[in-house]
């Protein structure tokens, strides 16, 4: 069964704390916080203080996407807050292996993330190591961006490289209730939605949660 992971960043700033409040309400039991730092990105969004006030505000587990240059130096902060899933761009370092052990030496799930244009071969010395894969359907950190359709063959290219093995697909980036489908369709589990759900929370909500309905359905 498909997981709808919310993103926070798409939520309304100055309502962060009803916002949360709401998306416990409605059943979300995951929620996505992406951690940019204007640097590796454009934009600048929740620092580990931030990240930690929301841990500690909501009864959700959190999947943190790290969004920065060096992600080595906060990986230890993200495990002592208590994020149970850390994603890392294999772009953001020349030491990938080691940051996605040093997660998992804290009990963490480990994702690596891969922007649109990164050739998804990249994964392959680090199958034995990952926990997920996530795909961006999105140039990472820049808003009003059209989902890449490419992104659902790009899913099923991952999906034959991890085969076997216990590692879960998640896709991020411009995603509605129809390109959530065509993911979920393609392999993807973990679909994160932003601005699309808190755009109308409840009309959109119940396409999303009809979409894991059909999924499940058709796994039985």
């Amino acid at each position: 069964m498909p997981e709808i992971l919310p993103s926070l960043f798409a939520a309304d700033i100055m309502n962060l704390q009803q916002a949360c409040k709401d998306l416990e309400t409605e059943g979300f039991k995951k929620l996505h916080v992406d951690m940019m730092d204007g640097q590796f990105v454009p934009y600048i969004a929740f620092g580990t203080e931030q990240i930690k006030q929301v841990k500690q505000a909501v009864n959700m587990e959190l999947d943190v996407h790290l969004m920065v240059k060096n992600p080595e130096q906060k990986i230890a902060g993200l495990i002592e807050m208590g994020a149970e899933m850390i994603s890392v761009h294999i772009e953001s370092t020349p030491h990938i292996r080691f940051v996605l052990e040093e997660i998992k030496k804290g009990g963490r799930k480990a994702g690596v993330v891969l922007n649109p244009g990164t050739d998804t071969s990249l994964i392959k010395p680090l199958l034995n190591t990952i926990d997920y894969v996530l795909l961006m359907s999105i140039n990472p950190g820049r808003s009003n961006q059209k989902f890449i359709e490419e992104t659902i063959d790009r899913i099923k290219e991952v999906n034959e490289l991890i085969g076997s093995r216990n590692i879960e697909i998640e896709v991020d980036g411009s995603v509605n209730a129809s390109t959530a489908k065509k993911c979920i369709d393609a392999g993807a589990s973990i679909i994160v939605i932003g601005s699309y759900l808190f755009a109308d929370n409840q009309q959109n909500f119940s396409l999303l949660k009809q979409l894991e309905e059909e999924r499940e359905l058709k796994e039985q």
